[in-house]
C-alpha cells in the first residue's frame, strides 16, 4: 500500500494536455491529438513570475527602456538555482517573453489603437535578445 499523499508530485509541471481539453470537445479523442487554430494565443509557459511578467507585456504595462528586463533575469535566476525543477518550463515561458516583445510593435486592423508604440518600449529588440539567451542557459541546465 503506498501513500499518495507524500507530495513528491508536486514539482513535476501541470499537464499542459489534460484530458477534457480536446479538439472536439467530446473527451472521446486522443490526449495527443492536435489542437484546432481556433485559440487565439497558447498558455503562458514557466514559473509564476514569468507568467507575470507575460501579463504585464500583454497590457503594455511592462517598459523595457530602464532596463528592467535585467533585472527580471536575475531575480528570476536566484530563483531557477533555488529550486531547478520548479522552473522546467521556464525556457519555453522565457521563449515567449521575446515573443511577446517582438510582436508587440505588430498592428492589427482591429487592436491598432492599443498598439502604438510607445517611448518606454524602446529596448524591446535587446529584452528579446535577452529573454532568448535566457531561454538558452536554462534549457541548456537541464
Amino acid at each position: 500500500m503506498s501513500d499518495s499523499s507524500d507530495g513528491e508530485d508536486s514539482t513535476y509541471p501541470p499537464n499542459p494536455y489534460p484530458a477534457s481539453r480536446t479538439p472536439s470537445g467530446s473527451g472521446s479523442s486522443s490526449v495527443n491529438a492536435p489542437q484546432p487554430h481556433s485559440q487565439p494565443e497558447p498558455e503562458p509557459c514557466g514559473c509564476a513570475y514569468l507568467q507575470a511578467l507575460h501579463g504585464q507585456i500583454c497590457a503594455g504595462a511592462y517598459a523595457t527602456t530602464g532596463g528592467d528586463y535585467l533585472e527580471a533575469i536575475f531575480t528570476h535566476r536566484e530563483a531557477f538555482f533555488a529550486f531547478p525543477p520548479a522552473h522546467q518550463g521556464c525556457a519555453l515561458g522565457f521563449s515567449a517573453l521575446a515573443r511577446d516583445l517582438e510582436m508587440r510593435r505588430a498592428s492589427d486592423t482591429a487592436v491598432e489603437e492599443a498598439r502604438l508604440w510607445r517611448a518606454d518600449w524602446d529596448g524591446d529588440s535587446e529584452a528579446a535578445a535577452a529573454f532568448r539567451h535566457e531561454a538558452w542557459v536554462i534549457a541548456n541546465a537541464f
